[in-house]
C-alpha cells in the first residue's frame, strides 16, 4: 500500500439532496465520454445491489439516445460476486480456489440443527421457533463477518456480573454454537455467504492495488459500513481512473456537529449523557468516510449535480436534539419547506385514496414522473388497487411476500387444512381458491362448491374428510350429485390426511403432489409460481432431519417461517411514470414528485426487533452496529426524499391496527416547520368525494310488514310464541317468507345445538333404556368421546354436558325413590288448536307423580326464563304443552298437568343442575299460581293469534327487544340503520 502522506488526493464526489442519484451520474458519464459513443461501455460501475443496477440502467436510458452502449455494471452485494467481477477484472485468482457459499435455507438448517444439539435444558423448540431463532443468528453471523470480527473474540469478552441471566445463557450458548457451525461448513467444504464475499472483495482490492487498467471504475451510491467494501472504496477513490459517488452528505453541516456524531465510547466521560448518534441521517455515511481514510473536506459536488436550496433546512430537521435548541435562531428561510405539503387521513383506506388522486392529477403534466415511497406494503397494495380505476397498472418494485399471492395462499389453504384436521372451513377455503380447477370446468365446479357450502353449515359433526362424508350422507334429503363429487374431491387431498407424524420431507411431497392436481400444475406457474419453485426446491434440497416428524398443530408456523423472506417481483410493464418504492429501492431512485407515505411510528421507521443472541452491552463492546442504526438509515432516505422537486408526506390516524401515532421525523418536521408547512386538505376533500353517491340514502325505517290474510294463516310451535309476541318481524320472516337462518361454518356449539344433541341422548336413553338412571351417563360418554367427535366437543363440552346429564340422572333417581314419581313419556308430539289454528309442539319429558297429576319437564342447556319473563306473557312452552297433554293431544299420557319445572342443565353457584319452576311456590315470588298456569298460558297464546295470525296487526320488529334473544334476522331488519344510529348520525351532521 503507497504512503498516506504522499498518496493522490482522493476522486471522492457529493449528490447533494434533490438530486436523482442514478440520473446525474448517467449524465456525467455521457458527458465524460464526449463524442465518443463507445466510450460509455468502457467504463466500470460498483453498485450496492442488483436493484440499483436497473435504477441506473433506467436512467441511461433517459439521458441517452436510443442505441447506447450500457456501462459494465457489478452489484458489490451480491452473493455471487465472482461471476459478476470474472469477465470485469479477470484474473481473480482469489475466486477459483474458494469454497462455493452455502445455501440460504441449508444454512438456516444447519443453525437449527446446531442450537438444538447444545440446548442445556428446556422442551425442545418447535420447527418455527428454530427456524426463527436460526434466521435471527444468521444475521448475527453475517454483521459479525461484515464486520471482520473473528469468531475467536468472543472468547475474551468479560461478561459482567450484572448481565441478566438469559443473555449469559444465550452467550454461553454462542460459544459452543460459533466453533461448531464453522467446522461444519468446514467439513462440507462451504463458505458462510458475508465470508466468501469478503475474501472476493479482499481479492479485488489487491487487484485494483496491482492493476487497475485504464478503464474507469466508478462506484455509485454504496453507503455500507462494511469494512471490506470500505477498502474497495478507499482503493477506487485513490486510483488515476476511479471515481466514489456517494448520496447525500451534508458539506454544510458545520464541524462540530460533524465531529459529534463520532460514536461515544464506554470510557468516555460523556458516554452517560450522549444520546445514540446512530439514528441520525449522516452517522452511516461518516462512518463510511472514516473507514475509507477521507475526510469530509476532500470530497467535491459531482459537476451534473445542483445543490438545493431546502437542503439546509432538511438537515436542520434530523440534527442531534441537543442542536434542536438552535432553531429558535435560525431565519425564516431556514425554517421552510415550500415544495413540501402535508395531510392526515382518518385512516389507511383514505390515506390511499389521497394518495392514488394526488398520483392521477400529477401525470396530467406532460413527461412528470411520480413515486410513492412507503414501507407500508400494505398501504402499497391499497393504493395499486385505487389507481386500477382509472386503468393506471404500476410497478411496485419492493415486490408481494410470496404467501401472499394466489399460489402462496393455496399453500397455506392446504397446509391450515392439515393443522385443522379438514374442518369445513378450510376444505372450503381450497375448493374455492382460484387457482383450483381454473380451466373450462370451473363454472361446473363452483357450483358444487356453493351446495357443499350451504351443506357444511353449522357445527362441526367431526374431524377429517370421511366426517363430511358421513355429514353429507346423514342429511334430511342426501345430494347424490353432491356426494360423487365430494367424493373425487376428498380423493384429491386424501394423501394429506397422513401428514401428521410424517417426516418433514414426504409432507412437503404429498403438498406438492396435492397441490399439483388441484391446479393442473397451474400452482407453478406465472411470475409468484416460479418464485415458489425456486423456494420449494431450496427447501427440498435441504436436510429436514432436524424437524423431525411433523406435528400438525405448529405445521402452519412451520410453513411461513420457511417462506417468509421470500417475495415476488413481478415483471414490470406498468405505468412508465408511476412507480411505488420501498425504502431500499427509493435509496437511488427519485422522480419530479415523491410521496412519502406511512409516516406513523413503528412503520417508517420501523423498530428493530432485538436481537436474541447478543446483549447490547456484548454488542457495544464488538463495536456492532446497535439496532437504532436503522432509524438512522430511515431517516436519511426520508432526508433524500425531501430534496425532491414536489413532496407530499402523509399519514393515517388510524390502521387495521387501531390508532396510529405519528411518526417521530414528521414530529421533527412539523416542529420545525410549523405553520409553513401547508395542509393539503383539498386532496381529503376531494379523496372522500371521490366515492360520494350523487344523492344521500335515507337510513331504512323500523320495518312493520302487512301481510294480507291469507299468508298469515300458518301453523305455529310452541316455542313461536315468544318470538312472535317480542319480535314479530323475525316471526314474520322465518314463518311467513320461509326464511331459514343460515349458520356458520364450523360455528362453535350454540345452545341450540347443545340442546339438541341433549334431546338426543335423552331420548335414545327413555327409548332405549327405560330411563335406567346408571345408564343416562354411559350414553353421554359414548357420543361425545368417540374418535370421530370434533376436538373442540370433546375437549370443552364433554365435561359439562356429562356432568349436566349425571345430575339428570340422579334428580331423576330421587324423584323416583323419595316421591314416588315416574316418567310417562319423554320426546313426543302433539298437536292442539286454538282459535283454530294448529299449535304443535313436542314435550321433552312427563313425570307422572304419586297422586296421578303431571310434572311437564323441559330441559335448558342455559339458563331458564326469568320471572320478569314469564309475567309479561312470554316462555309459554310448559303451559302449552300441559294443555296438549289436558287434551289428550300426547300419545300415552293422560291427567292434570299441575306441576311445571325447567331441568337447567347450566353451571350454578359451581354445581352443574339446577330446577325452576315457572310457577309460584310461595306468596312472594309474584309467579302464576300452579292451577292457573296452562289458563294463563292458553289465554296468552289466542291473544297473540288472535292479534297476529287472525287479526291484522303489523309484524313491527323488535316490539319487545327486552325479550327478544335472538338476532337471528336483525340484519335483513337493517336494525343498526333505524334503532338509534339514524338520530345520532343526524345529529352530528
Amino acid at each position: 500500500m503507497e504512503n498516506e502522506g504522499s498518496a493522490p488526493r482522493a476522486h471522492v464526489y457529493n449528490v447533494p439532496l434533490g438530486n436523482d442519484l442514478c440520473d446525474v451520474t448517467a449524465q456525467w458519464i455521457i458527458k465524460s465520454a464526449g463524442a465518443d459513443p463507445l466510450a460509455i461501455s468502457n467504463n466500470i460501475l460498483l453498485l450496492p445491489n442488483n436493484r440499483a443496477i436497473k435504477a441506473m440502467t433506467e436512467a441511461f436510458v433517459r439521458q441517452a439516445a436510443p442505441g447506447m452502449l450500457l456501462p459494465r455494471m457489478v452489484a458489490v452485494g451480491d452473493m455471487q460476486l465472482d461471476e459478476a467481477l470474472g469477465p470485469m477484472l479477470d484474473p481473480i485468482d482469489a475466486g477459483s480456489a474458494l469454497w462455493p457459499a452455502i445455501a440460504p435455507f441449508e444454512r438456516l438448517m444447519l443453525l437449527a440443527k446446531l442450537f438444538q444439539d447444545h440446548q442445556s435444558s428446556g422442551a425442545p423448540l418447535s420447527p418455527a421457533e428454530a427456524l426463527r431463532l436460526a434466521r435471527k443468528l444468521a444475521e448475527l453471523i453475517d454483521a459479525l463477518e461484515v464486520d471482520l470480527i473473528d469468531f475467536s473474540q468472543f472468547a475474551d469478552i468479560k461478561i459482567e456480573a450484572d448481565l441478566a441471566g438469559h443473555w449469559q445463557s444465550a452467550y454461553a450458548r454462542l460459544l459452543q454454537i460459533l466453533p461448531a457451525y464453522r467446522a461444519a461448513l468446514t467439513a462440507r467444504k462451504l463458505m458462510g455467504p458475508a465470508e466468501r464475499r469478503n475474501h472476493l472483495l479482499a481479492a479485488l482490492e489487491h487487484r485494483l492495488a496491482q492493476n487497475a487498467g485504464e478503464a474507469p471504475i466508478i462506484a455509485v451510491g454504496i453507503t455500507t459500513s462494511a469494512k471490506a467494501v470500505a477498502r474497495v472504496l478507499r482503493r477506487v477513490a485513490r486510483l488515476p481512473n476511479g471515481h466514489v459517488i456517494l448520496p447525500g452528505v451534508d458539506l454544510e453541516l458545520p464541524d462540530a456537529r460533524w465531529d459529534d456524531l463520532s460514536p461515544s465510547t464506554d470510557d468516555s466521560p460523556s458516554f452517560a449523557r450522549r444520546r445514540n448518534v446512530e439514528v441520525h441521517p449522516q452517522f452511516h455515511l461518516k462512518h463510511l468516510l472514516e473507514l475509507m481514510g477521507i475526510d469530509r473536506s476532500e470530497i467535491d459536488v459531482l459537476p451534473t449535480a445542483s445543490s438545493a436550496p431546502e437542503a439546509v433546512a432538511i438537515s436542520e430537521i434530523f440534527c442531534l436534539p441537543e442542536h434542536s435548541i438552535y432553531w429558535q435562531e435560525l431565519p425564516p428561510t431556514r425554517k421552510s419547506l415550500p415544495h413540501a405539503k402535508w395531510l392526515e387521513a382518518e385512516d389507511s383506506a383514505q390515506e390511499a385514496k389521497a394518495i392514488a388522486l394526488r398520483i392521477r392529477g400529477a401525470l396530467e403534466v406532460t413527461g412528470k414522473r411520480v413515486a410513492l415511497i412507503t414501507p407500508d406494503r400494505e398501504l402499497a397494495v391499497r393504493v395499486a388497487g385505487q389507481l386500477h380505476r382509472w386503468g393506471i397498472e404500476v410497478d411496485d418494485s419492493a415486490g408481494i411476500p410470496l404467501l401472499q399471492t394466489p399460489p402462496g395462499t393455496l399453500m397455506l389453504a392446504l397446509v391450515d387444512a392439515i393443522s385443522g384436521r379438514f374442518s369445513a372451513s378450510s376444505i372450503l377455503a381450497i375448493a374455492k381458491h382460484p387457482l383450483v380447477f381454473a380451466g373450462t370446468e370451473r363454472l361446473d365446479w363452483l357450483g358444487h362448491v356453493r351446495q357443499l357450502d350451504l351443506a357444511l353449515r353449522g357445527t362441526a359433526s367431526g374431524i377429517g374428510l370421511l366426517a363430511i362424508t358421513r355429514r353429507l350422507q346423514a342429511a334430511r334429503n342426501p345430494n347424490e350429485a353432491l356426494i360423487a363429487w365430494w367424493t373425487g374431491f376428498a380423493t384429491l387431498l386424501s394423501p394429506l390426511e397422513s401428514a401428521d407424524g410424517q417426516p418433514f420431507e414426504n409432507v412437503l411431497a404429498s403438498l406438492r403432489d396435492v397441490a399439483t392436481a388441484l391446479t393442473d400444475g397451474g400452482i407453478w406457474r406465472g411470475a409468484s409460481g416460479r418464485e415458489l419453485t425456486r423456494n420449494w426446491e431450496d427447501v427440498t434440497a435441504s436436510d429436514l432431519s432436524t424437524f423431525g416428524r411433523a406435528d400438525a398443530t405448529g405445521l402452519v408456523a412451520t410453513f411461513k417461517e420457511i417462506f417468509s423472506g421470500a417475495v415476488v417481483r413481478p415483471p414490470y410493464g406498468g405505468h412508465p411514470r408511476v412507480a411505488i418504492y420501498g425504502l431500499l429501492e427509493a435509496r437511488l431512485q427519485q422522480a419530479d414528485m415523491l410521496i412519502c407515505s406511512g409516516l406513523n411510528e413503528g412503520t417508517w421507521p420501523q423498530i428493530a426487533q432485538p436481537d436474541p443472541w447478543l446483549a447490547p452491552a456484548i454488542r457495544r463492546h464488538l463495536k456492532l452496529p446497535t439496532l437504532d442504526r436503522n432509524i438512522g438509515l430511515s431517516a436519511h432516505d426520508l432526508a433524500t426524499a425531501l430534496g425532491a422537486q414536489e413532496v407530499l408526506l402523509t399519514r393515517a390516524r388510524r390502521d387495521r391496527g387501531g390508532p396510529t401515532v405519528a411518526s417521530r421525523f414528521l414530529l421533527r418536521i412539523k416542529a420545525l416547520m410549523g405553520e409553513t408547512l401547508e395542509v393539503d386538505d383539498e386532496l381529503l376533500m376531494w379523496a372522500d368525494a371521490l366515492d360520494r353517491p350523487e344523492r344521500k340514502e335515507r337510513f331504512a325505517e323500523r320495518p312493520v310488514p302487512m301481510p294480507n290474510a291469507e299468508q298469515r294463516l300458518v301453523s305455529l310451535s310452541v316455542t313461536d310464541f315468544d318470538q312472535l309476541k317480542s319480535d314479530p318481524y323475525s316471526f314474520y320472516a322465518k314463518r311467513i317468507l320461509g326464511l331459514p337462518v343460515l349458520e356458520k361454518v364450523d360455528a362453535e356449539p350454540s345452545y341450540a345445538w347443545r340442546g339438541s344433541l341433549v334431546h338426543e341422548i335423552l331420548e335414545k336413553w327413555f327409548t332405549h333404556d327405560q330411563c335406567a338412571v346408571d345408564k343416562l351417563v354411559a350414553r353421554a360418554d359414548a357420543l361425545l368421546a368417540q374418535e370421530a367427535a370434533d376436538p373442540l366437543l370433546r375437549a370443552l363440552w364433554q365435561p359439562r354436558i356429562a356432568a349436566g346429564l349425571r345430575w339428570v340422572a340422579d334428580e331423576t333417581r330421587r324423584f323416583i325413590t323419595e316421591q314416588g314419581r315416574e316418567v310417562a313419556v319423554a320426546e313426543q308430539p302433539g298437536t292442539v288448536h286454538l282459535k283454530g289454528i294448529a299449535v304443535k309442539g313436542r314435550v321433552d319429558r312427563i313425570d307422572r307423580t304419586a297422586d296421578g297429576d303431571l310434572v311437564i319437564i323441559d330441559y335448558k342447556t342455559g339458563m331458564p326464563p326469568s320471572t320478569k319473563q314469564i309475567n309479561a306473557g312470554f316462555a309459554l312452552q310448559l303451559g302449552l304443552i300441559g294443555y296438549m297433554a289436558e287434551q289428550l293431544a300426547i300419545k300415552g299420557v293422560s291427567g292434570k298437568a299441575s306441576h311445571f319445572e325447567y331441568w337447567s342443565l347450566a353451571k350454578k353457584k359451581e354445581v352443574f343442575g339446577h330446577i325452576v319452576a315457572p310457577t309460584s311456590t310461595r306468596a312472594s315470588d309474584k309467579k302464576p299460581e300452579p292451577d292457573d298456569f296452562v289458563a294463563f298460558a292458553v289465554e296468552q297464546a289466542e291473544a297473540a293469534i288472535s292479534k297476529w295470525i287472525l287479526g291484522d296487526a303489523p309484524f313491527t320488529a323488535k316490539l319487545h327487544p327486552e325479550f327478544a334473544l335472538y338476532g337471528d334476522y336483525d340484519q335483513l331488519m337493517r336494525l343498526q340503520e333505524w334503532n338509534g344510529r339514524q338520530a345520532i348520525i343526524e345529529d352530528a351532521a
